[in-house]
């Protein structure tokens, strides 16, 4: 499925006019029904659309690892989930097995930058990359911050990665609910170059997420639980 749409399209460059050709991103809805039911209407990248629907459940607390999900079908704009029966996850304590040197954030959000082709190509996506303290990477993007990430989350999954051992790093500002997937999952560091929202930083302190915010250069703000950042 095609992710980028050519359009012929008028460009202004110093007052000058001119006819080219451009790419924008593909908009795809996708509607996600659990056990029959539907779950959620989500506006999407058709792209990775398996990581997707497992890490929205994942991010959403419904399930806790790729067992869960006795079958999974795409078909278009429809994605059906069959679970297999068994509790609810709930949310994971949240350890410290993640300490980062601020120079190793620094250096994370500066190879993060200029990885998407999609970016690149429309600069309509938002990327999200997870990175393991065995030194393994995965990169995703969508035109939605919380699908990159869920994206992300997703691959983590199906690879059954431990992801207390994980931290992230996101395109877009960090609003409650991207705080409330990082904490449902057991990521205990989230790093984005954007702002977080007022509820974010409230949620990160009250459940020991570390939120790091505006990471640009050589400075960042630390909204939440900085012992996890060392050489400050």
């Amino acid at each position: 499925m095609e992710v980028t749409k050519g359009f012929e399209i008028i460009r202004i460059t110093d007052g000058e006019k001119s006819a080219v050709q451009d790419r924008v991103i593909v908009e795809h809805d996708l509607a996600v029904y659990v056990n029959g039911e539907l779950f959620v209407d989500m506006l999407c990248t058709p792209k990775d659309l398996e990581c997707l629907v497992y890490g929205h459940l994942f991010a959403e607390g419904v399930i806790g690892s790729k067992a869960d999900v006795e079958k999974l079908t795409i078909d278009g704009q429809r994605a059906d989930v069959i679970l297999k029966p068994a509790e609810q996850a709930g949310p994971k304590k949240l350890g410290n097995k993640v300490l980062l040197q601020a120079e190793d954030i620094f250096s994370a959000i500066g190879a993060f930058h200029g990885q998407s082709e999609l970016f690149a190509a429309t600069g309509g996506v938002h990327n999200c990359e997870l990175h393991h303290l065995n030194g393994e990477k995965i990169f995703m993007e969508d035109l939605g911050r919380h699908n990159a990430g869920d994206k992300a989350l997703g691959k983590a999954l199906l690879e059954e990665w431990d992801l207390s051992q994980v931290f992230m790093i996101t395109s877009g500002r960090v609003p409650k609910y991207m705080a409330q997937k990082a904490i449902n999952t057991g990521i205990s560091i989230v790093i984005s170059k954007s702002a977080p929202t007022d509820q974010a930083v409230e949620l990160a302190r009250a459940h020991n997420l570390t939120l790091c915010g505006f990471v640009r250069g050589n400075r960042m703000n630390i909204y939440s639980a900085p012992e996890r950042i060392l050489g400050i």
